[in-house]
């Protein structure tokens, strides 16, 4: 689904990530990992246009990002930064019709197909009875969930999300990681995420990629690459590690320096 090939990102002569190279499947929940600073948000930015690269390529579908028009890339690929931030008063069905706006046309609003799908996604993501209320109201997880939905309107293939889950308690870290691997196993969306709770990232992931310093890690199922050499390699710690009672993903039950 995305492609990155020989990446560098730099913030003026400060390079972030350096010849990187990954590969995003689709149709999996696929999480990024690694320490405060070490090119993560960098990395799903520059996947969003929001930073140029200063070499290397990102494909989306198989063509250059570069190569392909704003609003085009608005219709397969939505994005969420990390604690978005609302205007005072704003209220959750207009929060959630701005995900219409690759659609609309100069002088168009929104039109019956624009509203069905808004309250759909109001309604997907459960927070429907709050549409009229203000988002700066709602608690963390039903704003959360507000923005999600608003990404879900925007009718895409592909969900980005930097840290979906920060500041919320462990109860509602949970509800939006439920919400998202619903929404990719009911619909098959492709979603990639920044997450910083290894535990969470191990449980939901389909795809794991571990970042350090810019660079790529490892990369692959959690069962196969989160081990105690690579949470070392990875973090600087050694990790205490057993299997979940399925068998299905690992779990760190205790670390130290």
């Amino acid at each position: 689904m995305i492609e990155v090939k020989n990446l560098d990102v730099a913030y003026e002569q400060k390079y972030i990530i350096q010849n990187m190279n990954l590969e995003i499947p689709k149709g999996k929940i696929t999480m990024i990992i690694g320490s405060n600073g070490c090119g993560k948000s960098t990395l799903l930015k520059t996947i969003a246009r929001i930073l140029t690269p200063k070499k290397g390529e990102i494909y989306l579908e198989g063509v250059r990002i570069k190569e392909q028009a704003p609003k085009e890339i608005a219709k397969k690929m939505a994005v969420l930064p990390q604690s978005p931030v609302v205007p005072a008063g704003l209220l959750v069905k207009e929060l959630v019709s701005y995900g219409r706006f690759p659609y609309q046309s100069a002088l168009g609003g929104l039109k019956q197909k624009d509203m069905e799908q808004v309250n759909w996604a109001m309604e997907v993501t459960g927070i429907a009875a709050y549409a009229n209320h203000p988002v700066d109201r709602l608690s963390g997880g039903q704003r959360q969930r507000a923005w999600i939905a608003m990404a879900l309107a925007q009718e895409t293939e592909i969900l980005v999300l930097d840290e979906p889950t920060t500041y919320l308690d462990m109860a509602h870290q949970l509800e939006i990681l439920m919400l998202l691997q619903k929404l990719n196993k009911e619909q098959d969306r492709t979603i990639i995420m920044v997450l910083h709770e290894l535990n969470n990232a191990t449980k939901f992931a389909d795809h794991i990629i571990g970042v350090k310093e810019g660079k790529v890690v490892f990369e692959g199922k959690p069962l196969d690459v989160i081990t105690q050499e690579n949470l070392h390699q990875l973090y600087g710690i050694h990790a205490k590690l057993q299997l979940d009672e399925s068998g299905t993903y690992p779990i760190c039950t205790d670390f130290s320096i």
